[in-house]
């Protein structure tokens, strides 16, 4: 079981992952990542729910992460999606916005 839940906030939208991803979720997660990255504003994406994560959504999340670094921000992973990144090598090559983040409006106290 898994579920998206996108809240907007003035000019950016928070995206909370909670429950399971895996191939079965992948196509939901990449149309979600594909929405959110071509919309105007910031996307901060909230990974503290994440209760498994397997290797083709975590590339998925990278690679979006990665390629739309100014506008969609990955944050707070959860342990088990943070092993799963580990693991495909990306720790180092991921930032993980904390709440106030000097590239852009990521306070996360803004979003209601």
């Amino acid at each position: 079981m898994y579920g998206i839940e996108v809240r907007e906030s003035g000019e950016g939208l928070l995206v909370e992952l909670w429950g399971e991803w895996d191939i079965f979720s992948l196509g939901e997660l990449e149309g979600m990542l594909t929405d959110v990255s071509s919309r105007r504003g910031w996307s901060l994406v909230d990974l503290s729910g994440i209760s498994f994560l397997d290797l083709q959504s975590a590339r998925e999340l990278a690679a979006h992460s990665l390629l739309y670094r100014h506008n969609l921000k990955l944050r707070n992973p959860s342990s088990q999606a943070m092993a799963t990144l580990e693991a495909l090598g990306l720790e180092g090559r991921l930032d993980f916005s904390s709440d106030v983040d000097r590239d852009g409006p990521w306070i996360f106290s803004e979003i209601s």
